[in-house]
């Protein structure tokens, strides 16, 4: 099995009390899994299941603990990497506001 890596852009359900906060976010997504069509679809239940619906995939690829080991900055995305490992889904929301007129 691989971890796959996705970064999603969706939106907050009407129902999602972040859409008060948030417009849309970029969720960067680890799945553990044994087939990148099986990820996919694990990640998409994962962002449903928080209240967001998915509106692009942006990125995907097989990630490997290498890109992220020895790196300060990355050292989320290494937390989340190993997450995946050990519980199959992992993620970061990376949101941005509502417009404020």
């Amino acid at each position: 099995m691989e971890v796959y890596y996705y970064m999603i852009e969706a939106t907050p359900y009407s129902d999602n009390p972040e859409k008060e906060t948030f417009e849309s976010a970029f969720i960067n997504c680890w799945v553990h899994s044994t087939d990148i069509e099986t990820a996919l679809t694990k990640a998409k239940a994962y962002i449903h299941e928080e209240g967001w619906s998915v509106k692009k995939i942006e990125e995907q690829f097989i990630a490997n603990r290498n890109l992220y080991e020895g790196s300060p900055e990355l050292i989320d995305s290494l937390e989340c990497f190993d997450h995946a490992l050990k519980e199959g889904v992992s993620a970061i929301f990376y949101g941005w506001p509502n417009e404020q007129e």
